[in-house]
């Protein structure tokens, strides 16, 4: 025999959906905030690459003795 829901485990069940959810949320936030400023350091880096005087081999080669 089926087993009856009641409206409290139902109202239960919805709010540990809303809270499974909410975090999520919050873990999806804070990785586009990393990624963001993954991009953004990124743009930065190749800006000061295109701006250098230096060749790419010496690039590699100073980022490489890093």
């Amino acid at each position: 025999m089926a087993r009856l829901k009641t409206t409290k485990s139902i109202d239960d069940k919805i709010l540990e959906c809303e809270e499974k959810l909410r975090k999520l949320k919050e873990r999806c936030d804070r990785l586009t905030d990393e990624l963001d400023g993954l991009y953004a350091e990124k743009k930065e880096l190749l800006e000061a690459i295109a701006k250098s005087s230096k060749t790419r081999a010496e690039i590699l080669a100073f980022l490489e003795s890093a």
